[in-house]
């Protein structure tokens, strides 16, 4: 992790400092965050609800898990799950592709 140890002071009108807070906080950012975002031309990404869906996500492949472990101790007869874990390990990717993007 860097460490912030420089200090950048601006002058702004009033409404234009709570716009720039403002949209800091659309962003879900820190002021800090937000203002070296925009002036090193960085993307900024809101993905809303992505912790809901990672979570559900989780959940699934701990069902599938547990239905695996039934299935090797012979206490459940499975059908095959290949193609069920590779579409999951495929969309967990992909959203660990896009939270990495967000933040």
């Amino acid at each position: 992790m860097r460490k912030r140890n420089a200090t950048i002071t601006i002058r702004c009108t009033e409404d234009e400092r709570q716009r720039i807070y403002n949209k800091a906080k659309t962003h879900h950012l820190t002021l800090s965050d937000y203002v070296l975002r925009s002036a090193l031309g960085k993307r900024i990404l809101v993905a809303e609800g992505l912790s809901d869906v990672l979570k559900a996500q989780k959940a699934i492949g701990n069902n599938l898990n547990q239905i695996a472990l039934l299935a090797n101790m012979g206490r459940l007869k499975a059908v095959d799950l290949k193609s069920l874990s590779e579409q999951h390990r495929q969309a967990t990717e992909k959203l660990c592709e896009i939270a990495k993007a967000v933040k």
